[in-house]
């Protein structure tokens, strides 16, 4: 890609700048000194914000308009760049608010629009325009990769790894291999969890495609192998639920009881716990009323002793305390001031004599230099000036000797003052610039050189590609994408036909499978179902029916029989009686024959059917008529029996099932439309690739590959198109002509350094007239010859200077002042004034002997003002001792007298009275003590408060001990109140029914759960139907073939991944290596440590070895660290230059570098900007010189 070169940068209402800014930047290293907090980082910020956007946001320390918006509201809040792409201008204007952005080049007729439109660098979607366009003119889109790669900011960052940025751009993809690979896991992760087993990441938690269709398969065969067991499981679970309910009601019973038996547990227990803090309250109100009896008579006692043994104290005064105190201080305080009084007199008495013998001393022994303290500097002065004005005549001869030495070397030498006042320096820059001048010349004759083999290339067999039409040619430049894209068409159409030939040919096979299967049922319609699932009922119902019939039928022949039999032997024994009555024989054997008649009679009519067996009878016929109707609808399976029934209906339900299936595959069938869209668009896919294929016919078979072949042509063109204009717009820059007239310009049009070059030529006595021959003279110079030309300068200039630092020195020796005096007469006449000043010394009297003498007088000086202040600070302190003495006295004969009667007992001594206090107070104190404990038992009541509560916490243990007996009583298994069990048994006890309770609850929670899932099963088993084994046994197949499928997909999936990580391992060891390399050069150029070596890890963490040894970053120093990042970014730089040439950016990023190694980064950063654009902006002036200044205009202030 083109090197880029920033031209011109405008900001309006960014940052610090309110009003308009513009930055005016050249080619080469370009230098902004300016002091802190004046902008210099704010124009890098909008820079980036001019080309990648400035996001909206409200958090001042992100990248943002809160942050960058100028606070006082500016008019405009805008920004424009221009720069230079491949020799051509463009300009890219935003305004921040809006995010409108313009994009212009610059032409032969002025500035042109390119692209206009919205981008908003916080939108997910991005603008597809703008991007491609930022991409072509710099090669990336993003700021964080801008600011990682070619902007070295402040402060330099401490992390140990490259960006993932970075390492994006120089992987040489838009993406990182990583996105790729993450890509390839997250589709084997849908297909399959054990991913760790393939060898691709690890294993997951949740089952994914595969493993659910395995367990849909297993699901399946299980399905066809429980559909026989479904009704023994049913019976099974019936009886199970049936015990379950007997022992789920016997557990709730114990269960009852236990928990019953706990709870009188707790409240056993809480009584004991209410009985225990009870009798504790009992015993505490009996002990505080003891203590109570005992402190009330100590009290007593203590105040009879005291009244009996000092009875002055007892009747004393409020306040008396306070004035023996005083009383005692006084009379210790007086006897101090007393002393310290005395050691003061005597200390002045001592000074007054000292005084006296130093003031001997100074107006004897001293008295020559007592009031002469400078005399030592006044006699150095003059040995001083004795000494100059013997150097200043030597001097003077001496310049005239070296003047005459350097004037005859110049003479020897070129006149060099040609080349300006500095000749050296300037040779130094004509040598940059011939070296420069030389490379620029044979890289454009390389360039020559390369526009001949490209227009030889596309004269060969790439000319068939000049003369295509542009719709041949728009197919030829996408040839392979084509070719692919209708190949893929006419695979998919030739599918799709494929397809819908397999629908129809599989329904038709579905329908002879319906026929083969079903064919005998054809007789039987709908309703056959019906009766085949109701007969079996109504033949059992029938012959119940027919049996409660005869039952009937039965019980009333024997009830007639029965009746009759009753009625006529009734009848008879009538009759007999009625004879035997009359006495008539014959009467008796007519009247028992006539009433045996009538009960036969009456008896066959009460033993006649009843109403029941008539409903019976009208039942049968009913379920007569219904059986026939069934057995019409059954046709031929009229007479079958309930089992051949049972298989009847089933495959009538299956029937039902095929049919539903058959016409479902056959609403799915495509119609005749569908079918012709489907040829139809065969047709055209087949007819698309022929015609492609007819029209590319001529390249294909002159290329294996079309793509790569005219790929090649466009990049020859294009490079020879590029060649060309980096040709003329170098030639045009070099000297002002086109290429061909290069090399004829005269010298004298053209500017800098041309004219240098020019000058230096003819101090070797050539004469060039033309840049082409100044190009040559220039190249028959060697690195001696330079090196000569250097020598010379240096010395010619170093010659210049001495020669004028000897006619100023010379000069300023012999120059008079105002009154015609020279320097040698002004030094004599000083010299005869400090002769007379030092007398009686001499300027040969030895400093020696006069510093001594000089010393003791300033140190008795010093002592006699000492002396003073202590005298006078003595004498003050006695006058105000004796003055506090006779003040305390007073105050002390006052206190006696008040304090006359407790002195009275001890003989009017203060010492002894205080002792007398304080065996009065230590009594006083005890019983005081005692009687605030008495009131803190006491509280506000009285010992007759204390026996009452003593009383009433007695009455409360005994209520809670009755309510415990209570109990006790009433449940006889608990222990007995108030007895020796220990608490270790009872919670023993407690824990084991607790424990009991526990487990009958968890017994009964399985149970019931047990019952929940059987129920639960039950109503599965109830509800549920047979499966169709032809519809199971269709999805298992369907299922096992895509299980195929997706194993071959998880297969190529994770081999796919395996090999990308291994490349991507190959190609990142080769890539570091070479990263490394390139930064260690520049890291042992600017430390100037050979040692040293810089390695990129295979997680892209940055180390350096010295000796073999990894140092850690932390163990460098600042300025290193520095150095290394700077390192890393001019390495990253130098690989990525075939493909992006940014200017580099630095913002005071020297700040941690000593003079030495800041000399190796000037001399690196020279050498770079040959070949990019350099901007290095600083606070520190140093830098200044680097380069070209940046040139600035402003509107406001910063």
């Amino acid at each position: 890609m083109p090197a880029v070169t920033w031209r011109r940068l405008s900001l309006a209402g960014f940052g610090c700048y309110r009003e308009q800014v513009t930055v005016t930047f050249q080619e080469g290293l370009n230098v902004l000194v300016a002091p802190n907090e004046k902008g210099k980082s704010t124009l890098v910020a909008g820079l980036e914000a001019v080309l990648f956007g400035l996001p909206n946001t409200v958090n001042p320390e992100a990248f943002g308009s809160a942050r960058f918006a100028n606070r006082e509201e500016p008019d405009r809040f805008e920004g424009e760049v221009e720069f230079l792409v491949d020799g051509r201008v463009y300009a890219i204007k935003r305004q921040f608010n809006t995010n409108r952005v313009t994009i212009r080049s610059r032409g032969v007729h002025g500035w042109e629009e390119v692209w206009r439109g919205n981008h908003n660098p916080g939108a997910h979607k991005k603008i597809p325009a703008y991007v491609e366009h930022l991409t072509a003119f710099l090669g990336i889109t993003s700021r964080e990769l801008f600011e990682a790669t070619f902007c070295l900011g402040q402060p330099l960052p401490e992390g140990r790894a490259l960006s993932s940025e970075v390492q994006k751009l120089l992987s040489g993809s838009g993406g990182h291999y990583q996105d790729a690979l993450k890509i390839l896991a997250g589709d084997l992760r849908v297909l399959t969890r054990y991913c760790g087993d393939r060898g691709v990441g690890n294993n997951g938690r949740k089952d994914a495609r595969l493993e659910e269709l395995q367990a849909e398969i297993a699901a399946l065969r299980a399905q066809q192998q429980a559909a026989g067991s479904t009704i023994e499981e049913l019976a099974a679970v019936r009886s199970r639920l049936q015990e379950l309910a007997t022992e789920i009601k016997n557990v709730r019973a114990q269960l009852k009881k236990q928990q019953d038996l706990r709870a009188a547990w707790d409240r056993w227990r809480a009584l004991q716990l209410r009985y225990k803090s009870a009798l504790r309250e009992q015993q505490q109100a009996a002990a505080v009323q003891e203590r109570a009896r005992e402190l009330e008579q100590k009290i007593r006692r203590h105040q009879e002793q005291a009244a009996r043994l000092y009875p002055e104290w007892a009747a004393a005064p409020a306040g008396s305390a306070g004035q023996l105190d005083r009383l005692v201080e006084l009379e210790q305080e007086i006897a101090r001031l007393q002393g310290e009084a005395a050691n003061w007199e005597a200390q002045l008495r001592d000074l007054n004599e000292e005084q006296e013998a130093l003031t001997a001393r100074l107006q004897g022994e001293l008295a020559a230099v007592a009031n002469h303290p400078d005399i030592l500097r006044d006699l150095e002065d003059l040995q001083s000036l004795q000494k100059e004005q013997e150097q200043l005549a030597g001097q003077v001869q001496e310049l005239a000797a070296r003047a005459e030495e350097v004037a005859a070397e110049l003479a020897d030498l070129p006149d060099f003052s040609v080349l300006g006042n500095s000749p050296a320096a300037v040779l130094e820059g004509l040598q940059v610039a011939a070296r420069q001048l030389l490379e620029d010349w044979g890289r454009f004759q390389e360039q020559q050189n390369r526009c001949e083999e490209l227009e030889a290339e596309l004269a060969g067999d790439l000319s068939c590609f000049a003369g295509l039409p542009p719709e041949k040619e728009a197919l030829v430049a996408s040839y392979e994408a084509t070719r692919i894209a209708l190949e893929k068409e006419e695979k998919e159409a030739r599918e799709a036909c494929r397809r819908l030939e397999e629908q129809k040919a599989a329904y038709r096979r579905r329908e002879e499978e319906y026929r083969r299967e079903f064919g005998d049922l054809d007789a039987l319609g709908e309703e056959a179902l019906h009766a085949a699932t109701d007969k079996p009922g109504l033949l059992a119902e029938l012959q119940a029916r027919e049996a409660a019939r005869q039952a009937a039928l039965a019980t009333g022949s024997r009830r007639r029989q029965v009746l009759t039999l009753a009625l006529a032997g009734a009848g008879l024994l009538a009759g007999l009686a009625a004879g035997l009555a009359t006495g008539s024989r014959l009467f008796a054997a007519a009247v028992a024959l006539v009433l045996g008649g009538l009960g036969c009679g009456a008896g066959a009519y009460l033993g006649r059917p009843g109403r029941d067996i008539l409903d019976l009878t009208a039942e049968i016929t009913a379920l007569q008529e219904r059986l026939a109707q069934l057995d019409a609808n059954l046709g031929p399976w009229a007479g079958a029996a309930a089992a051949e029934l049972g298989e009847l209906r089933r495959r009538l339900l299956e029937r039902e099932r095929a049919r539903a299936e058959l016409a479902a595959l056959a609403a799915s069938l495509p119609d005749t439309a569908e079918e012709e869209a489907a040829r139809q668009a065969l047709e055209a896919a087949v007819k698309a690739l022929r015609d492609f294929q007819a029209a590319t016919a001529a390249i294909s078979t002159r290329f294996n590959d079309v793509t790569a072949a005219y790929r090649r042509y466009l990049a020859a063109r294009e490079e020879m198109e590029r060649l060309a204009a980096e040709m003329e717009a170098f030639t045009i820059k070099a000297v002002g002509a086109p290429p061909p007239a290069a090399l004829t310009v005269p010298l004298a049009g053209l500017g800098a350094p041309w004219p240098g070059l020019a000058r230096l030529a003819r101090l070797a006595g050539q004469a060039p007239a033309t840049a082409g021959e100044l190009l040559a003279w220039l190249k028959e110079l060697d690195r001696s010859a330079w090196e000569d030309f250097l020598a010379r300068a240096r010395r010619w200039e170093e010659l210049t200077a001495r020669d004028r630092q000897v006619k100023e020195k010379r000069e300023q020796l012999l120059q008079p002042d105002k009154e015609g005096r020279t320097a040698l007469v002004r030094l004599a006449a000083k010299i005869t004034g400090l002769e007379r000043h030092i007398a009686p010394f001499t300027a040969a009297t030895e400093a020696g002997e006069i510093a001594p003498l000089l010393e003791e007088a300033a140190r008795i000086k010093e002592r006699l003002a000492e002396l003073g202040g202590q005298q006078q600070a003595a004498g003050s302190r006695v006058k105000d001792l004796r003055g506090q003495i006779q003040e305390l006295e007073l105050e002390a004969e006052g206190l006696r007298e008040d304090l006359a009667a407790l002195l009275a007992p001890v003989d009017g001594e203060a010492g002894k009275a205080m002792e007398r206090r304080q065996g009065y107070e230590q009594l006083a104190r005890e019983w005081l003590g005692w009687q605030e404990q008495l009131a803190g038992l006491l509280g506000e009541g009285s010992l007759e408060d204390l026996a009452a509560a003593y009383l009433d916490a007695a009455n409360r243990t005994m209520a809670v001990l009755q309510e415990w007996q209570a109990l006790v009583r009433e449940h006889p298994g608990l222990p007995e109140p108030g007895g020796e069990t220990k608490g270790e048994e009872l919670e023993e006890q407690y824990r084991a029914l607790q424990a009991g309770i526990i487990e009958m609850e968890g017994r009964l929670q399985g149970l019931e759960e047990e019952e929940r899932q059987l129920l639960r099963r039950q109503s599965q088993l109830e509800g549920g139907q047979i499966a169709n084994m032809a519809i199971v046994a269709e999805t298992l197949a369907a299922r096992e073939k895509e299980l195929e499928r997706l194993e071959l997909e998880a297969g190529a999936l994770a081999l796919a991944y395996r090999e990308l990580a291994a490349a991507a391992r190959d190609y990142s060891q080769e890539y570091r290596r070479e990263l490394a390399l390139a930064a260690s050069r520049y890291f042992n150029l600017f430390t100037g440590r050979q040692e040293r070596r810089v390695d990129i890890t295979e997680d892209f963490q940055v180390e350096v070895r010295e000796g073999g040894v990894a140092v850690a970053l932390a163990q460098l120093s600042r300025g290193a660290q520095d150095q290394l990042y700077l390192s890393l970014r001019l390495a990253i730089g130098d690989l990525l230059s075939a493909d992006l040439t940014l200017p580099f950016i630095f913002d005071d990023c020297f700040v941690n570098c000593d003079a030495e190694r800041r000399e190796r980064i000037r001399e690196s950063l020279a050498a770079l900007a040959l070949e990019r654009q350099l901007l290095l902006l600083s606070h520190d002036p140093y830098f200044a010189p680097w380069g070209t200044p940046v040139q600035i205009e402003s509107q406001g202030t910063c």
